[in-house]
C-alpha cells in the first residue's frame, strides 16, 4: 500500500482525516537523507507498544528489500501534530534504517514531542489533532 508522504491516507475505514507518512513501494520515489537518531529511537520505542483504535489482520512486506529474507510488520503508528493525526506504518523504522527513508520534517517534529502512546496526554494528542472519533465507544 503506497500513500505519498503528507497526503490523505483512506487505507482504514473511518471518517477520520489521516495524514500519511512512509507508506513506501517499490517503484514509487521517496526521500532519503540524514535524519536525527532522535527521531528513529523515538519510533522504535513507539513500536513496541503501539496504540492503535483498531487492529487489521494481516502482515506487511517490505518489497524495497532485495532479499528473501524481508522485513515485515503489521502495526501502525498514529502520530499527533499540529491540528493533524499523522499515521504510518510500523515498518517506518525498517525503512529509515535499511532503506535511509527520510520522513518530513513536520512529522519528525511530531514524533519528538509525542506523548507516551496511551497516555492521558496522548490520548489529549489525538483528540486535538482530530481523532476525537477513535476515543468515543463505539456506536457513539
Amino acid at each position: 500500500m503506497w500513500f505519498a508522504d503528507l497526503s490523505p491516507c483512506t487505507y482504514f475505514p473511518t471518517d477520520v482525516a489521516l495524514t500519511a507518512v512512509g507508506w513506501l513501494e517499490r517503484g514509487k520515489p521517496y526521500v532519503t537523507g540524514k535524519l536525527d537518531h532522535r527521531v528513529y529511537e523515538a519510533l522504535v520505542a513507539m513500536r513496541k507498544d503501539p496504540w492503535e483504535p483498531w487492529c487489521l489482520c494481516g502482515l506487511h512486506e517490505c518489497d524495497l528489500c532485495q532479499s528473501r529474507d524481508r522485513a515485515v510488520g503489521s502495526a501502525n503508528l498514529f502520530i499527533p501534530g499540529d491540528d493533524v493525526l499523522y499515521v504510518c506504518p510500523e515498518l517506518i523504522v525498517h525503512y529509515i534504517d535499511t532503506h535511509g527513508y527520510a520522513p518530513p520534517e513536520i512529522f519528525c517534529r511530531s514524533v519528538l514531542i509525542c506523548p507516551p502512546m496511551g497516555s492521558m496526554s496522548y490520548l489529549r494528542a489525538i483528540e486535538s489533532g482530530g481523532g476525537s472519533q477513535f476515543l468515543r465507544p463505539p456506536g457513539e
